[in-house]
């Protein structure tokens, strides 16, 4: 029986990333920022686990977002070359930008939000891509 999570978690990055899109286009930045990095973090969770690595989860059983970040910067990008080399910081710049919006009082500005759902919009199509040639 094939696995099922990468599945399951490209399709969460999807969903994500349409929510994303829709939060920009309403003119909430904010929100844009915080989806596109869960779309971002989704994907790289998807592509982990297609590759047979499995980031550890906190005590509350959420997965780790330092080690998520970890590992698809330094496992998949930088020492197995699997993803492109101007993808290795764009999980790590969305998680600092959704800090920003979820918790800094001043919010967000569009060219970021912009930004982000496009960066974000990268690194899921290259996940996507792998997955989809790969029978994954």
């Amino acid at each position: 029986m094939p696995d099922r999570e990468p599945e399951a978690y490209l399709l969460k990055a999807h969903q994500n990333l349409t929510v994303a899109d829709l939060t920009l286009q309403a003119g909430h930045y904010d929100a844009c920022c915080s989806r596109a990095y869960y779309a971002a973090f989704q994907a790289a969770v998807a592509a982990l686990w297609a590759e047979g690595i499995h980031p550890p989860r906190e005590l509350d059983r959420t997965l780790s977002h330092k080690a998520v970040q970890g590992e698809w910067a330094g496992r998949l990008v930088y020492r197995r070359k699997v993803y492109p080399a101007e993808l290795r910081t764009v999980l790590n710049w969305l998680y600092h930008l959704r800090l920003e919006a979820d918790y800094a009082a001043e919010p967000v500005r569009e060219r970021e939000a912009r930004s982000a759902t496009l960066r974000a919009r990268q690194l899921v199509a290259a996940v996507d891509q792998r997955l989809r040639s790969s029978g994954g």
